[in-house]
């Protein structure tokens, strides 16, 4: 992983001049340059496809509901454009800045948290408590921590006081997941706490932790995460069995997997048109992590690809961003928003076909929530930023 080659550097705190060391060797001055427009460009046409097939698949929904057919569509523009301004804005600030703040946000996300917990604070959809009601929106806390996570993990490995080759110089950053997943798991945030738990790994393993424990500890906790699920939850081991054979219980447990897939089987080679599903007048919630067999249906096979190819390229491209990054810790910053976007756009597209379980994970820029969308292109403004500093060797 380019993270770990590279020593911890000494960065010129100045938002204009990175300084860097390669295996000791002081490298020339960098100054801030042109940021990746590769990698905004595809994050624009990802943006503006997923507004569009929101307003497709949350109509009848909407005009259902609130009689309004563009109730989901002008909320979620609304925080788009937000995001977008975030994202421009952050784009310009050296991602140094976000290092200093680290500890302080990743106590402000943990409280976050916690108040969710709170009855009279935290607020509960469909028997899940993930919000903090705002005058102005429902904030998910959880989106927070993703990337904030993330930029604390890359604090702690670029500082160099623990070991991540030994056992126990891991030990700090399990404790930190453990903290953090078992506050999302009493939230009954089960989609949340895995992809956090994913990109927390991905960080430590780039940033030394050897892959064999990884991969023992994964043995370990997967079959005890499963055993948990079916004596602490029916809904959700409900789940798991009607994902072996998603047509058993059509009208209940099964109805919305068997849904996505008829949606998904209609869709054919190049789709019924855009604004012409007819599944979703039946999926429930299909603006939601359904979405994708909404795409599938409208726009066929065809369409659905070019969606995975899009997610593909921006997934590739933040890598690159990662491995031209000045120091450690804006390598393995970007390396952890790359296996956000990776973990969750493979973890929702497997679930709306049924490769996995329903774990009720959103696919990033197309899923309604205005939260995750203005996290999400702010987290776009930091790769940015980083591209800006870019070092071709």
């Amino acid at each position: 992983m380019a993270a770990s080659a590279y020593s911890p550097d000494s960065v010129n705190r100045s938002k204009k001049n990175t300084t860097r060391r390669i295996v000791g060797k002081p490298v020339k001055t960098l100054r801030a340059s042109y940021m990746d427009y590769t990698f905004l460009f595809i994050v624009v046409l990802l943006l503006v496809s997923g507004l569009v097939m929101l307003l497709s698949a949350s109509a009848p929904s909407a005009n259902r509901i609130y009689g309004n057919s563009y109730y989901f569509f002008l909320k979620q523009f609304l925080c788009a454009m937000i995001g977008i301004a975030g994202m421009l804005f952050i784009s310009r600030i050296n991602y140094n800045v976000y290092k200093k703040l680290a500890p302080n946000m990743m106590i402000v996300c943990i409280i976050l948290l916690v108040c969710v917990l709170i009855p009279g604070i935290g607020v509960s959809h469909n028997g899940s408590r993930r919000w903090l009601n705002t005058p102005v929106i429902e904030l998910q806390p959880s989106e927070f921590m993703k990337p904030v996570i993330t930029m604390y993990f890359a604090r702690l490995i670029d500082s160099g006081k623990y070991n991540l080759k030994k056992i126990g110089g891991n030990l700090p950053y399990v404790g930190v997941l453990l903290i953090v997943l078992g506050l999302m798991l009493m939230e009954t945030h089960l989609s949340g706490a895995i992809v956090i738990a994913g990109v927390g790994v991905s960080v430590m393993i780039a940033g030394g932790t050897p892959i064999k424990p990884v991969l023992i500890g994964a043995i370990i906790l997967i079959p005890a995460a499963i055993f948990g699920v079916y004596t602490l939850s029916e809904v959700r081991w409900a789940r798991v069995t009607s994902f072996l054979d998603p047509f058993r219980d059509i009208r209940d447990e099964s109805y919305q997997v068997a849904q996505g897939l008829y949606a998904i089987g209609s869709g054919g080679i190049f789709g019924l048109g855009l604004g012409r599903s007819v599944q979703k007048y039946y999926l429930p919630e299909p603006y939601n992590d359904f979405i994708f067999t909404i795409v599938c249906e409208e726009l066929g096979l065809v369409g659905a690809t070019v969606v995975i190819l899009l997610f593909a390229a921006l997934i590739i491209r933040a890598v690159r961003i990662a491995m031209n990054a000045p120091d450690t810790y804006s390598s393995l910053v970007a390396i952890g928003i790359a296996a956000h976007l990776a973990i969750q756009t493979i973890l929702n597209i497997a679930v709306a076909t049924s490769s996995v379980p329903n774990t009720g994970v959103s696919l990033p820029f197309f899923s309604y929530g205005g939260t995750a969308i203005m996290t999400l292109l702010m987290e776009m403004g930091v790769l940015l930023n980083i591209s800006r500093y870019s070092v071709k060797d």
